[in-house]
């Protein structure tokens, strides 16, 4: 069964509750999780074991690592993220 690389877009409620979720799919990994801060995508990283934690979403969308980027930002900001992930060929939730 091929592993599947998730990059999640910022540290929220949502993204949180997408984690707990994640772990019960066998082929679906947490990889990288990317936050305006730093330190933010750190204590996410580490409170749900993802291995990579970025500031700033491009460096997650640049990532050859990361397979499938879910997208976990207010609304109002999805089309520009889902664009940005896209254009550098991940796929998109």
């Amino acid at each position: 069964m091929t592993r599947i690389n998730w990059g999640i877009v910022s540290t929220g409620r949502i993204a949180a509750l997408f984690c707990q979720d994640l772990a019960f799919s066998a082929n679906s990994h947490l990889y990288a999780v990317a936050a305006r801060q730093q330190t933010d995508a750190d204590v996410f990283a580490k409170q749900y074991g993802a291995e990579k934690a970025y500031q700033g979403y491009q460096a997650l969308f640049d990532d050859p690592e990361v397979d499938i980027v879910y997208i976990a930002t207010p609304h109002n900001f999805h089309f520009q993220q889902a664009y940005d992930a896209l254009m550098a060929g991940k796929h998109v939730l």
